[in-house]
């Protein structure tokens, strides 16, 4: 993995993950420790690093210690967007639906104010091409659990995907009049 290669610790790519995916959250040692399911100590060392680098901010609680991703970082934006492409939804879900075959596009929308695969609710997606269903819906099952998030999805073969982008069809005028990221786009026949 790209990110285990820059930083050397697994755990503290998943620490950038769960705190850049999930911008508005807030949370306690022992809280991460059961996400991730990683000791404590290895945690609280990596948070302690992330805190001194300026990524992570925390504030003591009565006693307990939360934290959180720090939105006033100098890299703020930078690191959110690599994390994204990486680790987070969009880097995940590309990697995961890339080998499925048939596939000519896959997009990653949002119908609120929030970016693609952020904030509440599930991550939208729009499919096109012949692919395997099943095939498709056990990628996204595993990436559900990988993710810790719902993943709805829409798939459309490239003829009623073509014929609906012509007729101006409601649902696609509002994929592709708001936000939206295009995550995989082949036309090899894969």
């Amino acid at each position: 993995m790209m990110l285990e290669r820059i930083f050397s610790s697994k755990t503290r790519v998943e620490l950038l993950r769960l705190f850049f995916s999930n911008p508005e959250g807030r949370l306690y040692v022992r809280q991460i420790a059961r996400e991730l399911g990683r000791d404590i100590s290895g945690i609280k060392r990596e948070l302690d690093n992330l805190d001194k680098a300026g990524l992570v901010a925390s504030e003591k609680v009565g006693n307990l210690r939360y934290y959180a991703v720090n939105k006033s970082a100098a890299i703020y934006p930078e690191m959110k967007a690599i994390i994204a492409k990486t680790v987070g939804a969009q880097g995940s879900i590309a990697g995961s639906l890339n080998g499925l075959g048939g596939l000519r596009q896959a997009w990653m929308y949002t119908m609120n104010s929030h970016p693609p695969g952020e904030g509440p609710g599930p991550v939208l997606m729009l499919i096109v091409g012949r692919v395997d269903l099943m095939e498709l819906n056990e990628a996204v099952t595993r990436l559900e659990g990988k993710l810790g998030r719902e993943i709805n999805y829409t798939v459309f073969d490239e003829a009623e995907f073509q014929r609906r982008r012509a007729e101006a069809d409601p649902f696609l005028t509002e994929v592709f009049g708001g936000r939206n990221v295009l995550l995989i786009e082949r036309d090899d026949g894969v």
